[in-house]
């Protein structure tokens, strides 16, 4: 199965509500140009992504990511969490998808690449997933996900399973370390989610060139 012609399709996940920043986080605005958090992760992931799928509720959301002419889908598991919008975009994928969340402000599309070649490596058949495990942790909200996984996905949501990477067990996972991808992002900032008004205060001085050298996990 060769792949070379294809590129995953990008979702992006805004069904959160945001409680712990106080306000909307993919309509944060980025520098330089003050444009939505949504639409900045977008376009820094349109060269290796093909199409752009985003659930969210919010027609705010919805009008922000406008630029890049996304499918947009409302949350069909509402209270599910990520995994209830991942299974939402699945249903409108055809192979793969790159699902990340809407709180990345430094998503690096060489990272993006680097996942990408691995599931599309003819031995990828295998693969039902492909995702990332930095800080101790996967990183379920900045990876690779075949249409393959839908049904094991909806079975978990039907038994109350709503952890992102509870169905893990249950599919074929490539785990990817962090020395596979810190040639590629030394600090490994892709995975940096916006959680909190200071995390968001330390991501604008890193966008604005501030603060260099400094690392926050």
């Amino acid at each position: 199965m060769s792949m070379d012609h294809q590129r995953p399709v990008l979702v992006v996940n805004a069904g959160g509500v945001s409680r712990r920043m106080g306000r909307n986080k993919a309509l944060l605005p980025v520098p330089p140009h003050n444009e939505p958090l949504i639409l900045s992760i977008a376009r820094r992931l349109a060269p290796v992504t093909d199409g752009v799928i985003l659930v969210a509720n919010d027609v705010a959301v919805q009008k922000a990511l406008a630029p890049v002419h996304p499918r947009c889908f409302q949350d069909v598991y509402p209270d599910a969490g990520p995994l209830g919008g991942l299974a939402t975009a699945l249903a409108h994928v055809e192979t793969w998808c790159l699902c990340v969340a809407c709180d990345l402000p430094f998503v690096n599309p060489q990272v993006a690449a680097y996942l990408w070649s691995l599931a599309a490596e003819e031995e990828g058949a295998r693969w039902d997933v492909v995702a990332p495990h930095v800080h101790g942790r996967p990183q379920p909200l900045h990876a690779l996900y075949h249409r393959r996984c839908l049904p094991v996905i909806q079975a978990h949501l039907a038994g109350g399973r709503r952890r992102v990477d509870a169905f893990f067990p249950d599919v074929r996972v490539r785990v990817v370390t962090e020395a596979e991808l810190t040639p590629l992002d030394p600090e490994l900032r892709s995975f940096f989610n916006a959680n909190e008004p200071a995390d968001w205060a330390w991501a604008l001085d890193q966008l604005k060139g501030e603060g260099r050298g400094t690392t926050r996990i």
